[in-house]
């Protein structure tokens, strides 16, 4: 099924306002004036081309933009004087036929209504009823472009960017304003008709201002634009003589009671405010993506992260794990072991066990077992720390990681590192059992020495990569060679290297798991799955949306 304009600018407008969280803030204000414009003009045009004409009156501070909206009306609607900002809510002036249009949803959509005069609320606008007005035109007095308050600027910006037509007002002493052509370029950008007055001109200067300002909109890109001069002369109760804005007050009659005109308007409004609307929402889009590939980048070496870390912890023998006193245990309790002896070392470990008890020691084959497993939590714990300050630097240019601790729970995380390590070991321990009764090894023979088996393949799943070099050999080569020499007088050479792998990715298993939840904070703050949907739904809307409307 096809799409009318409607439903294009429509979805286009939903798309952008969902997707705005997923856009980066630097270029958030694209998506956001693209919206105004379809919510402003682009719909409330499409959905009725015969709708009054929006003429919105601005200009910079003091440049007598309420002076001259009420000389136009011949009453005073809109505050003026000398206290700056004179203008800090809009008044929107229509007749009353127009009333119903104003005050509808579709025409400044944000901005709350009310009929009458006053109020200081900013987001708000003033619907003034002026029964002499032509009914197919709305003028609104707006706050000044380069007011001192932000929210009177931010407001005056909206405005003009729902304008079909701009009366630009300043004066002879400040129309070369930076600030104010920064605004009327990019009026002039997207077709909008301008319309400059040029205030309190002194007498005699006239044909000289005019053409310069007349060669500086030539420069600036605006092309022709219409220009009406109003000189320096004393006010009658606030307001211009009638003489003085005569022209103005014509050439808004003759739009207001031409409808060609006013077509001529709503076209070249219409057409700029869709070119406008689709520049920005393909901006705000190719900046999303972006931001999205670096969250995804992000998480993706978060991943890699986990993955070398955990990695690491099976290489283990560089660390304390097999150095010093405890690869000298190892060593001796492996070297103890008489394969030959099975069934009296099970006595004889049984033995060794009540005395142990009884005197409060362990046997030293579980000591020794309780060695390895300490020394790996410690490396694990090691890792946890290590990873989380990484984890936190890559983080850190995407999200907001001060809610996030810089230093680990020492004991959280010694805890965690305890029931892993300990977790590994009954799995490796699992791990022999299993091949032993696959292999058909004597029960007695394994029940008599589980722990020196389990401790051989731990010993192998640290040191099967051959990455022993220098004094490190020194330190676990003896308690490697061993635990080989075990290993295969148990279950056969050939086996010895399957059982060590599937000891080593236990422990990669593992350490992974509990690596990833040590960094899930983190990961969690990097995970914009949600926003991928909304992006792609904002690219498919500009998609149609230029494919309908352009």
């Amino acid at each position: 099924m096809s799409l009318t304009a409607v439903d294009a600018a429509r979805a286009l407008a939903h798309a952008l306002e969902e997707t705005l969280q997923a856009i980066p803030d630097d270029s958030r204000g694209d998506a956001e004036r693209a919206l105004r414009r379809l919510q402003d003009v682009v719909l409330p045009r499409l959905e009725d081309a015969d709708a009054p004409v929006l003429v919105v009156v601005g200009g910079s501070t003091g440049s007598g933009k309420s002076t001259l909206v009420n000389s136009l009306l011949g009453r005073n609607v809109s505050r003026a004087g000398a206290v700056r900002p004179t203008t800090r809510r809009p008044v929107l002036i229509c007749s009353p036929q127009a009333r119903e249009w104003f005050m509808s949803e579709r025409v400044l959509p944000r901005l709350a209504k009310s009929l009458g005069t006053g109020g200081e609320s900013l987001d708000a606008i003033t619907i003034a009823v002026e029964e002499t007005l032509w009914p197919a035109v709305g003028i609104v007095d707006a706050p000044d472009i380069d007011s001192v308050e932000d929210g009177n600027r931010r407001l005056a910006g909206e405005l003009l960017d729902g304008a079909d037509l701009w009366v630009f007002v300043t004066t002879a002493a400040r129309y070369a304003d930076a600030v104010a052509w920064k605004h009327l370029e990019e009026a002039a950008s997207r077709g909008l008709r301008i319309a400059v007055v040029l205030n309190r001109v002194p007498a005699g200067a006239e044909q000289e201002i005019r053409e310069d300002l007349a060669a500086l909109a030539q420069r600036r890109g605006l092309g022709e634009v219409t220009i009406y001069t109003v000189e320096e002369q004393p006010l009658s109760d606030g307001r211009l003589p009638v003489q003085a804005i005569a022209p103005i007050g014509a050439y808004l009659e003759g739009i207001g009671r031409d409808a060609e005109e006013r077509a001529a308007i709503v076209r070249r409004s219409l057409s700029g405010a869709v070119a406008s609307s689709l520049e920005e929402a393909s901006r705000s889009l190719e900046a999303a993506r972006e931001r999205h590939r670096a969250f995804e980048s992000a998480s993706q070496d978060i991943a890699q992260l986990v993955a070398s870390y955990a990695r690491e912890v099976a290489f283990s023998s560089s660390d304390d794990v097999l150095r010093g006193e405890v690869s000298s245990r190892i060593a001796e309790v492996l070297g103890s072991w008489d394969m030959t002896k099975t069934v009296s070392r099970v006595f004889a470990g049984i033995g060794s066990r009540l005395k142990g008890a009884i005197r409060g020691q362990a046997a030293p084959d579980v000591q020794v077992q309780r060695d390895l497993t300490g020394g790996l939590a410690q490396r694990l714990a090691d890792q946890y720390h290590r990873a989380w300050q990484e984890a936190l630097r890559r983080a850190r240019p995407l999200v907001d990681t001060g809610s996030m601790d810089e230093l680990l729970n020492v004991d959280a995380t010694a805890q965690l590192a305890r029931v892993t390590a300990q977790q590994w070991t009954r799995e490796v321990t699992e791990i022999v059992r299993e091949q032993a009764e696959s292999s058909r090894v004597s029960g007695r023979m394994i029940a008599g020495g589980i722990n020196v088996v389990t401790v051989s393949l731990m010993v192998a799943a640290f040191t099967m990569t051959g990455g022993l070099t220098g004094v490190e050999v020194g330190i676990a080569g003896a308690s490697a060679a061993l635990s080989q020499t075990i290993l295969e007088a148990v279950f056969g050479e050939r086996t010895v290297r399957l059982l060590a792998q599937q000891a080593r990715d236990a422990l990669n298993r593992l350490a992974a798991q509990s690596l990833a939840q040590v960094l899930e904070p983190v990961t969690a703050g990097l995970d914009r799955a949600s926003d991928k949907v909304l992006v792609d739904e904002l690219a498919d809307a500009v998609e149609n949306a230029r494919e309908v409307l352009a």
